[in-house]
């Protein structure tokens, strides 16, 4: 799974270096927070629990990212899902801080984990932070990558906590 993420970062690279001719036009601000924009549908693939070899699984996401924001920060909801059973449905709040063609995007949500075959997280009621940053192409997709916690901050008996990295692939609309 690293070589894996070895060339996804590889290819990150490659496009960042195209130049901002494949970029969409931003404005002059440096770091700027954007308001309303298109909404987005994330389809995402990468490793459940990926710093954790014993129970590390292939994982997806899809994600629907609202354009319509409220003082800047927008809604989203998605599900989660890995090849052991694992599905966690979620709804939370996101920011998008645009430097030229990259998007840095951090999110936080609350939903539902079902554990299946999957690792436990101590119980249904979960939390989720995560962290992404991506590209802007012209036409407004966005590749690129996200990290992401899943925990239940202590809710239960149990809180082991859950890692995700994801490559993560946003059409605009």
């Amino acid at each position: 799974m690293k070589s894996f993420f070895g060339s996804l970062l590889t290819l990150f690279i490659v496009l960042s270096a195209a130049g901002p001719s494949l970029a969409a036009e931003t404005s002059r601000c440096g770091v700027c927070v954007q308001g309303d924009g298109p909404h987005y549908l994330n389809l995402a693939v990468g490793t459940f629990e990926a710093f954790d070899d014993k129970d590390d699984s292939l994982a997806g996401q899809v994600e629907f990212r609202f354009g319509k924001k409220f003082l800047r920060i927008g809604p989203l909801a998605g599900v989660h899902a890995n090849l052991s059973g694992g599905i966690f449905g979620y709804a939370g709040i996101y920011l998008d801080l645009a430097l030229g063609p990259f998007v840095l995007s951090p999110q936080t949500s609350i939903g539902a984990y079902e554990q299946g075959d999957s690792k436990e997280l101590g119980g249904t009621f979960e939390f989720m932070s995560g962290l992404g940053l991506s590209w802007e192409f012209a036409d407004r997709s966005r590749l690129g990558f996200r990290y992401q916690h899943i925990s239940n901050a202590n809710l239960h008996d149990k809180n082991p906590g859950a890692d995700i990295l994801l490559l993560n692939y946003g059409i605009a609309f």
